[in-house]
């Protein structure tokens, strides 16, 4: 059935295979700028990078193996490299695993597709070395000779500690890793130390000073925007063999699955891969709302059917031609109303049941406590005697008269348009506007700016100058609001804009257009 599965897409081979595949990866965006970065910090020895993801799946191990079969194609066998992806070891077992992958670990000419063979074939070998030799001191001594007489080849090392979230409570760990970036040959590192993990590996290194220093390189990486999950999908399609020219994904099915997976690569994969197979399963020549649901369905346990598409045959046999069509438009409407339900939702039957009941115990209480208030105020009105009527009392008091005196109309011809005559009183509404306008002076409305990105891809940074962190990418046309602006010590004016809804970010105005609305 696979292979009935790959032909019947036209495809030469899986395009979502879910395990890290460096040839597959699709380098754009954030991942170029990564790889950039690590070739920078090899090729100048700047000693260590440290990776951090958002979220899990994001794509750090795929990029670590493109740098390997990059570094590989470039160096040859003067490339050595060890690769730790389960770093729950002892620090002693750490240092012999590296020892062992740096000295014995040799290139062959093989392709680097091969690279995750060749890797496997010989960590028997550095496992039997671990279980004779446990002298620490010894695999030292031994890793800084094969370090320089590679060094002396004109190659380059690196060591790769991968899913360092995991030693986020092993500082003795932490502490002989850094030792291994000090390291060095005629004022020169030996290797460049690559940490790669999730988020919380980040503040664990910055609240080491001694560690988070000796990694002066850093890259942050961020779910992806639906235009890089679009790439994504469309990338690994032709990787696989689809003709360019043809298009599987419909908008509404791609628009469904970044819905779904929030921009995580790893479930991106996952899902198209599903999707995929109830296209092959239905006979469909492309990928719609209708097999992306069901992909869903069955990533949540619902299974691959769906009963909302189901209909009475009975039924439908017996209505006119004009009703069946209007019905099955608005069955479609419905349809893809149910699948954004899915795609934003995501819960189980049992789920929404208990969320129903949380939801109808307070209002029941609230029902309760409005009747009685209610009904008691009534009951305390009509048991409560009436009160009796207060005494009026009229107290009189005694002015002298003022005598009578002739008041001689003005003329309101001579006076100003605003007045009027003295005895005249003022208009109640006239008065509340004056004292509305003189109490509440108008505000000048300061004029909305926004920034439009006038190139294919720009960096967001988290300060306003060029050295500072990158925390995003946005591209040509993207319209963004300006919330403050600064100029660098350079001379150069940043913009201060929203970025994703909730996060700020700085960019340069080399890159933008401002207007103002």
């Amino acid at each position: 059935m696979t292979e009935e599965y790959i032909k019947y897409w036209g495809l030469e081979q899986h395009p979502f295979i879910l395990a890290p595949d460096g040839r597959m990866m699709c380098v754009t965006g954030q991942y170029f700028e990564c790889l950039e970065r690590l070739k920078y910090a090899i090729n100048t020895n700047k000693g260590g990078v440290l990776i951090v993801s958002e979220e899990a799946g994001l794509g750090k191990t795929t990029t670590i193996l493109r740098l390997i079969d990059d570094m590989r194609v470039q160096y040859g066998e003067a490339f050595k490299f060890a690769y730790i992806d389960h770093p729950t070891l002892t620090p002693s077992q750490i240092i012999a695993y590296i020892t062992g992958c740096i000295k014995d670990f040799q290139a062959n000419e093989k392709t680097p597709s091969n690279l995750t063979i060749d890797f496997l074939d010989n960590r028997m070998h550095i496992v039997s070395d671990l279980q004779q030799d446990g002298d620490k001191l010894k695999n030292l001594l031994v890793l800084k000779d094969a370090l320089i007489e590679v060094k002396e080849q004109g190659g380059k090392s690196i060591i790769v500690i991968d899913e360092g979230q995991m030693l986020c409570g092993a500082e003795d760990v932490l502490q002989e890793l850094r030792m291994l970036i000090n390291l060095t040959y005629n004022n020169e590192y030996l290797h460049t130390f690559i940490l790669s993990g999730q988020k919380a590996l980040w503040d664990t290194i910055k609240n080491m000073p001694e560690f988070w220093q000796r990694l002066p390189v850093r890259y942050y990486f961020t779910p992806l925007r639906f235009e890089e999950t679009r790439e994504l999908i469309r990338h690994r399609l032709n990787k696989a063999g689809l003709d360019v020219a043809r298009e599987i994904f419909t908008d509404d099915a791609l628009e469904i699955i970044h819905k779904y997976s929030k921009g995580l690569p790893r479930t991106i994969i996952a899902l198209a891969d599903l999707a995929l197979l109830a296209g092959y399963t239905d006979r469909t020549r492309k990928i719609t709302f209708k097999e992306v649901s069901k992909a869903i369905n069955a990533m949540t346990g619902r299974g691959d059917s769906l009963p909302y598409i189901d209909t009475d045959r009975k039924d439908s046999d017996r209505e006119s031609p004009a009703s069946t069509s209007m019905q099955s438009s608005k069955k479609t409407e419905t349809d893809k109303k149910h699948v954004e339900y899915i795609a934003h939702d995501f819960r189980d039957d049992q789920d929404i049941e208990r969320q129903h009941i949380t939801y109808s115990k307070p209002f029941l209480v609230t029902l309760v406590v409005i009747f009685a208030l209610f009904f008691g105020g009534l009951g305390y009105h009509l048991l409560t005697p009436a009160p009796s009527k207060p005494e009026t009392i009229v107290i009189l008091r005694k002015t002298p008269a003022v005598p009578h005196q002739e008041v001689k109309p003005q003329p309101q011809e001579n006076l100003p348009a605003s007045e009027g005559p003295a005895d005249k009183p003022a208009s109640p509404q006239g008065t509340e506007t004056a004292k509305k306008e003189t109490a509440e002076p108008k505000k000048e409305s300061k004029p909305e700016r926004y920034a439009v990105v006038n190139k294919d891809a720009v960096n967001v940074r988290n300060a306003p100058y060029l050295q500072s962190q990158r925390i995003g990418i946005i591209f040509r046309g993207e319209s963004l609001s300006v919330i403050e602006e600064r100029t660098d010590g350079t001379g150069t004016k940043w913009y201060k804009i929203l970025l994703y809804g909730n996060r700020e970010g700085w960019i340069s105005d080399t890159v933008v257009v401002v207007l103002t609305k």
